[in-house]
């Protein structure tokens, strides 16, 4: 999964049935803090993200056959949540100090 910002949909009057009636959306893949890494994606939206949503981008063949409905999806990644907040704790899951990156 990949933390990113939403920066643009896709339209296209020809596309695979799969995508009927889905958006498609050009995500920019970002680190924790919210800086992009320089990275981008194509995803399926599955929550009414917008541009400019932060979201959680999930790409896994599995998990998008079985949202999709599918056997072989044309695309693996899907925006499956919108972020609210990251918190990272600084010495690895289960202990340590917290820290809450700006919204």
């Amino acid at each position: 999964m990949n933390l990113g910002i939403v920066t643009a949909t896709v339209t296209a009057t020809v596309k695979h049935p799969v995508y009927k009636g889905r958006r498609l959306m050009v995500v920019s893949i970002c680190r924790p803090d919210w800086t992009p890494t320089g990275k981008e994606t194509l995803a399926v939206d599955t929550v009414q993200a917008g541009i400019g949503d932060r979201v959680l981008v999930l790409k896994e063949g599995n998990s998008a056959r079985a949202i999709l409905g599918v056997d072989l999806p044309p695309l693996q990644e899907m925006i499956v949540g919108v972020v609210d907040r990251v918190y990272v704790s600084s010495h690895g899951p289960g202990g340590g100090e917290a820290r809450r990156y700006k919204e």
